[in-house]
């Protein structure tokens, strides 16, 4: 909910990517364990001590509020809460909706929590903000979230007889270990050789061979030189 999801999933998975497939799956089954074990402590906790929202999002909000001080408000519509609100020192000049809870800025919309923009909107109207946040950041929600628990996968002899589709790997997606990669671009006149002349080796200098190929190279037998 607040911060991105592939680094998220990054900072769980950390230092188990370059592990085999059997490793790695394990490795993601027990840290997924720890991780909801834990975050699913932390919202009782914050429960049992009544706090509605989490320590982030109560940072957020303070933060809200501090900024919603030096916005300007003008009731444009009160009827259908529509106001019309300006930023100081800069002037800059937002429409907010309350009922259709949107906010010329996208950030009440997006994420579905009260921008700094709809805070000074409640000051001004002495209205509860808490209506218009969305129940999923909540701490019950949260904790929803989190109730699922892992069991122990066990001894592996003691598992169910697999009995669904069977994945068979594609070669062509398997990973040239030496030389180079086989290349996937669509070809144009500029690599076909008829374009760019005949081959010169830069050993000899001569026609016909490259440098790896050339008789004078060290190592290189007159009989593979010499074609068929």
């Amino acid at each position: 909910m607040t911060k991105n999801l592939v680094k998220c999933i990054n900072g769980v998975l950390k230092g188990a990517r370059n592990l085999p497939i059997t490793a790695l799956v394990k490795a993601t089954f027990y840290r997924l364990n720890e991780l909801f074990t834990r975050k699913r402590d932390d919202a009782e906790t914050h429960l049992r001590a009544g706090h509605l929202f989490s320590e982030i999002m109560t940072e957020k909000i303070q933060q809200n509020l501090i900024a919603a001080g030096n916005i300007m408000v003008s009731c444009f519509d009160r009827q259908n809460e529509v106001f019309e609100v300006r930023e100081m020192p800069s002037g800059v000049e937002y429409a907010v909706d309350l009922r259709r809870r949107h906010c010329d800025c996208g950030y009440f919309q997006v994420d579905r929590f009260p921008c700094r923009h709809v805070f000074a909107c409640y000051a001004n109207q002495c209205l509860d903000w808490q209506v218009y946040v969305h129940e999923v950041y909540r701490m019950d929600e949260i904790r929803k979230v989190y109730r699922a628990r892992f069991k122990p996968l066990g001894n592996p002899t003691t598992w169910p007889v697999y009995g669904g589709p069977r994945m068979i790997p594609n070669p062509s997606f398997k990973r040239v270990t030496k030389g180079l990669s086989k290349q996937t671009r669509f070809l144009n006149e500029m690599d076909t050789r008829s374009m760019r002349g005949p081959r010169r080796c830069r050993l000899c200098c001569v026609e016909g061979h490259s440098r790896s190929r050339c008789p004078q190279h060290a190592g290189f037998s007159a009989r593979e030189a010499d074609p068929p």
